[in-house]
């Protein structure tokens, strides 16, 4: 029986659940046109599993979707590069000549391209080109202006607020804020795992991007839904298990979905190996206890990335969360004054390593917390 948890890739289908009301929201959002989103959240929320779902909603509605990953391309050549084949073997209408991508990008000269399946592309040399304000600006605008009359397309940037990396100064958002915002055929998704620095992007009024699209907070599930779709993906792979078992589950994994799904692919992994047919309370503590000693070598490399006074603020936040971090809370665990913890609490936040909600401060990975509890 195939494991009904999966937390290496998307989590799509019958592993996707919960997010159905926002799902439909931004389906419609974009069908209608004229709408760009910013998605943005805590890492491990979902966020990329949501887009999948909804980019392949929008497919099969006949709009088709160009998804972009950022940080993998860590150069403006190679993002120009990549997002320009993209794009063309996305939305070029059959047959589209080259001469005519030429008459679009006057300044790259680019050249046809034949992968290893036979599929036609576009390319350009990457030795020869410097991709300034003006190249950049033909390859945002290829869209839009390959699109016949009456199309309608998708563009999704993950890992957007990496693009401050590629241009120096906001060079980037302000170019392709001023192409995209003549956009009529085009509607864009912009997400990334470190949301704070993303919504500062779009919600900063010195920003370029700032209003320039919906944003959209993407939270917890209801924890009783998680409970239910815990006992719901042991029911399906032929395995008992009680709700309070479930709960338990879901509050070792902060009810956060990715962990959920690791949770529970390695307590069901563990359970079908033996002849038991129901998981019970000891089965989940073993399983939270051996995936917190697995990732024990990659959490000690973690460490030596974080100055002293970041690893104190850990250390404190993995034994007591907190909102505020007054005197008492400084002095109980040796932080230093409240501009040091600042400084560190800003920086463990746009990294993705703390999470600050309504009403606490706290260690974004549970596992990682564990592992700092057992220093």
């Amino acid at each position: 029986m195939e494991n009904p948890f999966n937390y290496l890739q998307f989590a799509t289908g019958d592993r996707f659940y919960d997010r159905e009301e926002i799902r439909r929201d931004l389906r419609s959002r974009l069908l209608s046109g004229q709408t760009n989103v910013v998605l943005y959240g805590p890492r491990r929320y979902g966020k990329s599993s949501l887009v999948a779902e909804l980019t392949a909603d929008l497919e099969k509605a006949g709009i088709p979707c160009v998804t972009l990953d950022v940080v993998k391309v860590p150069s403006i050549e190679l993002f120009a590069a990549a997002y320009m084949q993209k794009v063309y073997r996305k939305l070029a209408p059959v047959k589209f000549e080259l001469r005519k991508i030429g008459g679009l990008l006057k300044s790259l000269r680019p050249k046809l391209t034949l992968d290893a399946t036979g599929e036609a592309g576009v390319a350009f040399d990457l030795s020869e080109r410097e991709i300034g304000s003006e190249e950049l600006t033909e390859i945002l605008d290829l869209p839009q202006k390959l699109l016949p009359k009456g199309k309608r397309a998708v563009i999704v940037l993950d890992e957007f607020q990496e693009v401050g990396e590629l241009l120096p100064n906001d060079r980037f958002e302000r170019v392709m804020r001023s192409v995209i915002q003549g956009h009529t055929k085009v509607s864009y998704v912009f997400l990334g795992s470190r949301y704070h620095m993303l919504r500062r992007m779009f919600t900063d009024h010195n920003r370029p991007f700032y209003k320039s699209a919906l944003t959209v907070l993407l939270d917890k599930p209801p924890f009783e839904e998680s409970v239910r779709f815990v006992m719901s993906r042991f029911r399906f792979g032929g395995l008992q298990i009680g709700e309070d078992v479930a709960a338990l589950l879901v509050a070792k994994s902060e009810n956060i979905p990715y962990f959920i799904q690791q949770i529970g692919f390695e307590v069901f992994r563990a359970v079908r190996e033996t002849s038991k047919k129901k998981v019970v309370e000891g089965d989940v503590l073993a399983a939270y206890a051996r995936l917190a000693g697995l990732n024990r070598d990659q959490y000690e490399q973690l460490m030596l990335t974080f100055s002293a006074a970041q690893k104190k603020l850990l250390v404190a936040l993995a034994r007591e969360r907190t909102r505020e971090f007054d005197d008492a809370y400084r002095r109980r665990y040796r932080l230093g004054p409240s501009s040091t913890v600042n400084s560190s609490k800003r920086k463990l936040l746009e990294d993705g390593h703390i999470e600050q909600i309504a009403t606490e401060c706290r260690i974004a990975d549970p596992f990682f917390a564990e592992f700092l509890r057992l220093v």
